[in-house]
């Protein structure tokens, strides 16, 4: 084909061109560099920053709620008599009978000074006022030692060698939002998975933000079936107190008397 204007052939970029244009710049090396965007945060993740601080708030929140139902349940496991690890060497008892105001060895040196409010109450028999290491004075079946050959927690009350029968006290640890019938529900949910044969009695609010569970269990040390009454009760400086009475099912009256005379008669010191 005849080309005029001094056309030629470019094998390079296939096509005809002019003598007169210009050929095309070579390529320029090295290539321009990407442009540079912010480093991505580490840990991964999309949205930036702000997006990895909006997980781990939630994080922190669940986890937060997580211990504080671990809380809930965990305190109440100590609402536990169980079997005894190993028979103690000897009776032990930590708590003192209450001396009586006026009555001591400084009595004669000293004038009497009026009872504080706290003062523990006299009681009348069976049972006697005992004033217990852990801060509070309660009335015991006469007779009744502090036991030290325990699982629980806090301070335990039984006959010597006879383990059919108790008395459990304890400081109440949860915070204040977890209401006293509320702590009481979890742990009878809780002892329903551990107790043989367990049975939610009742479980009813009682004078003064207190609250009561009577329940039933299968236990050996009470021979065949054991009732137990726990009651947290609210001291006048807003702590919060544990008492439980146990023993055989079949003596409950006599566990309800027990619990009685211990919640009457319960002084924080």
């Amino acid at each position: 084909m005849a080309t005029g204007g001094g056309a030629h052939w470019n094998p390079q970029s296939q096509r005809w061109e002019w003598a007169d244009q210009p050929p095309p710049p070579p390529p320029s090396y090295p290539p321009p560099a990407p442009p540079s965007y912010p480093p991505r945060p580490q840990g991964g993740g999309q949205g930036g920053p702000g997006r990895e601080r909006s997980w781990k708030v939630p994080l922190l929140v669940a986890l937060g709620a997580v211990v504080v139902g671990g809380c809930a349940v965990a305190g109440w496991l100590v609402l536990r008599d169980e079997e005894p690890k190993a028979p103690a060497a000897a009776p032990s008892a930590s708590g003192t009978p209450a001396a009586p105001s006026g009555t001591g060895p400084d009595a004669a040196s000293s004038p009497a000074s009026p009872s504080p409010p706290s003062a523990s109450p006299s009681v009348p028999p069976p049972y006697t006022v005992v004033r217990d290491d852990g801060g509070f004075s309660v009335a015991v079946p006469a007779g009744w030692e502090r036991s030290l050959d325990e699982d629980g927690s806090g301070s335990f009350y039984r006959r010597p060698g006879d383990r059919s029968a108790l008395i459990q006290i304890f400081r109440v640890t949860e915070p204040d939002s977890v209401g006293t019938c509320e702590l009481l529900r979890i742990s009878s949910q809780d002892l329903g998975k551990r107790r043989p044969g367990y049975q939610e009695v009742s479980l009813d609010p009682t004078p003064g933000e207190s609250c009561e569970l009577v329940y039933e269990y299968d236990n050996q040390e009470s021979h065949g079936r054991r009732r137990a009454i726990e009651r947290i009760t609210v001291a006048p400086d807003g702590r919060r107190w544990a008492l439980l009475a146990a023993g055989p099912a079949a003596d409950g009256t006599t566990v309800r008397a027990n619990l009685t005379a211990a919640v009457e008669s319960f002084r924080p010191q």
